[in-house]
């Protein structure tokens, strides 16, 4: 996938309705990049906007978890359901989709992973963080960050109040491999300190353009953010984690085994990481299941590759791999960029 080249200092201009965009003067307009509402907006935006990029909103919601009874997690429908969205944006030449998430992280991932199997096809996610930098499920935005930077993300646009905002970018910066950017009015950057680390800005306001790129102080110019090569950023769900190569492992955990009084077992013992084996397609459904109680790095290890690649898709994480059942380098490569496993 290629990422989109919005960076140093450059404006998201996003039109809620599909009208909007006949309002606007794009002669003069400085945003960098358009997004629409839907397909069918794609192909008046790239008769009007002229060279900018053009991107299709998505809305991470909608799912209800009672119609994937007897389904895989994510389940088909869900991933399936954001596949077709991304396909339409695909089929109408959208240079990249912008993704908000407006219900969990489990829901969040499955439509970048059905985003990201299209080459080519960039990926926003919008995301809001309140004061203690969680998002609306409670999720520590560093986790979030850490997940979708892995798994094809090309940037971040936090959301929030400009307080909030500044402490979130503070923290994130130093790990983030992806660009990082910001949705404020233009009065909002006065009150913030941290926009040197901010490579885009986002509003709906088309007269906000030009006032955010007025006051926005210069970003500090990273072609490519670099992450911390001292840590590995590997979050399980909401909670970020940060490993390096040397961790401690557990020894193997059946899953089938009374697999939550282990975990609460587990607890008073310490391993870096916990090593969950992944043996039949139960497993799969108990990991997808528990793994709300997952307070540590896993580490997954399945004989069966297509056992681990059911895994990895329910695992609402980032996974480690230390070597348990060598795997060729093709399919190490393939689940590094498609669901961001880490191998040890």
């Amino acid at each position: 996938m290629e990422p989109v080249p919005l960076c140093r200092g450059e404006v998201i201009l996003t039109m809620e309705q599909p009208q909007q965009m006949m309002s606007v003067k794009w002669k003069h307009c400085r945003a960098a990049a358009v997004v629409v509402p839907d397909p069918v907006s794609v192909e008046m935006a790239k008769r009007s906007v002229g060279d900018r990029r053009v991107g299709m909103l998505i809305n991470a919601d909608g799912w209800n978890a009672e119609e994937d009874t007897g389904a895989k997690w994510p389940s088909e429908r869900l991933i399936g359901r954001f596949r077709n969205i991304a396909r339409r944006a695909m089929h109408e030449e959208a240079d990249f989709v912008y993704i908000r998430m407006r219900q969990n992280l489990h829901v969040l991932r499955a439509a970048v992973l059905a985003a990201t199997e299209l080459d080519g096809l960039g990926v926003f996610v919008e995301l809001p963080v309140d004061e203690d930098g969680r998002t609306a499920d409670g999720s520590s935005a560093m986790a979030v960050m850490g997940i979708l930077q892995r798994i094809g993300v090309a940037g971040l646009i936090l959301t929030g109040e400009p307080e909030d905002l500044d402490d979130t970018i503070e923290e994130l910066a130093p790990h983030a491999s992806v660009a990082l950017g910001v949705s404020v009015e233009p009065r909002e950057l006065r009150e913030m300190r941290e926009l040197a680390s901010v490579e885009f800005y986002h509003t709906h306001e088309p007269d906000d353009v030009r006032r955010l790129l007025e006051l926005a102080p210069p970003s500090s110019g990273r072609d490519e953010p670099e992450a911390d090569d001292d840590y590995i950023l590997a979050p399980v769900g909401m909670h970020a984690h940060f490993v390096d190569v040397t961790i401690d492992i557990s020894d193997p955990i059946d899953l089938e085994d009374r697999f939550g009084e282990t975990l609460l077992e587990l607890e008073d013992q310490w391993s870096g990481a916990l090593k969950l084996e992944i043996n039949t397609p139960e497993d799969v459904h108990l990991l997808a299941e528990v793994q709300y109680m997952l307070n540590r790095p896993v580490c997954l290890a399945a004989e069966n590759p297509e056992l681990l690649e059911e895994a990895l898709c329910v695992f609402d994480g980032i996974a480690l791999y230390d070597g348990t059942w060598e795997l060729d380098k093709e399919t190490i490569e393939y689940f590094r960029r498609h669901y961001g496993m880490v191998a040890l």
